[in-house]
């Protein structure tokens, strides 16, 4: 990548980021939560997409979003993709419930269903919304820059982590820790799970498998800990929400990601960008 290039690239991640937040912040203003959908809580929804396309019909570049889904060759990391986040979430309630840190609610099998399939449809719209911007335009642009990869993904996770700000304490209400303790592991936990996300959009060259995981990754998770009309079916135990909760801040999940994460990056062949 030439000098002039490279300039372009870091002014369209800048851009690309504070145009982001300005519309998820924007959103705040507008009104409505995840529990109470408003216009803003949409808005601030669709900010990663539509600053994306917007800006990829400026700058006339499409050339590395990642659109076809190759499934050619790349069988085993879509099947990764949809393992990941089943098995870390079964690994992490055994984990929860031998150190007290969840448990579960009585329900039936009829009752999980009922409130799993409904959250189908919101997730995956909310998981295209997202990576369309995260994976599909902003990871290859920061990849692309040829610095350290670990550098380059907590880039990414950074901005990732920041354009939910505005509505994180509504999503993660299943905690009753205080912003300042939850927003440095919360930052810690997109940079991890931004390495899983990127490492395998690298090898696959799509986006399609990033949001393959995050739509099974977010209905699974919160049709446990919120089910239906926030009805949950896994509780976490106060003061513990730290160690059991499914999300990107949850410890557990954290350790599990990072493993896999640092496994996928040291593994990467050199050939994948020039970092």
């Amino acid at each position: 990548m030439g000098t002039d290039e490279r300039a372009r690239t870091v002014i369209n991640v800048l851009v690309f980021t504070a145009a982001v937040n300005v519309v998820a912040w924007l959103g705040r203003l507008l009104g409505g939560d995840p529990t109470s959908v408003g216009p803003g809580f949409i808005v601030w929804g669709i900010a990663p997409v539509l600053v994306a396309v917007v800006m990829s019909l400026i700058t006339r570049d499409w050339k590395e979003f990642g659109v076809r889904p190759n499934f050619k060759s790349n069988g085993r990391f879509y099947l990764l993709t949809i393992l990941c986040y089943p098995v870390s979430i079964a690994i992490v309630l055994v984990l929860g419930l031998l150190t007290g840190a969840s448990g579960f609610e009585e329900f039936s099998p009829a009752e999980l269903i009922e409130s799993f399939l409904p959250s189908l449809v919101t997730f995956l719209l909310f998981a295209v919304f997202e990576e369309v911007g995260w994976r599909g335009y902003l990871a290859p642009k920061v990849y692309s820059l040829g610095m350290n990869r670990y550098l380059a993904h907590a880039i990414v996770g950074v901005i990732w982590a920041s354009w939910h700000f505005p509505f994180l304490r509504e999503l993660w209400a299943h905690t009753s820790e205080p912003l300042f303790a939850l927003i440095p592991r919360f930052i810690l936990g997109t940079f991890v799970f931004a390495m899983v996300y990127g490492e395998i959009r690298i090898r696959t060259g799509s986006f399609w498998p990033a949001v393959l995981m995050h739509w099974i990754g977010n209905a699974i998770g919160n049709t446990l800990l919120s089910g239906n009309a926030g009805r949950g079916f896994v509780t976490l135990t106060p003061g513990r929400e730290f160690l059991g909760s499914f999300g990107v801040e949850g410890v557990f999940m954290i350790v599990l990601f990072g493993i896999l994460g640092v496994l996928l990056t040291e593994n990467r062949d050199s050939a994948h960008f020039s970092n």
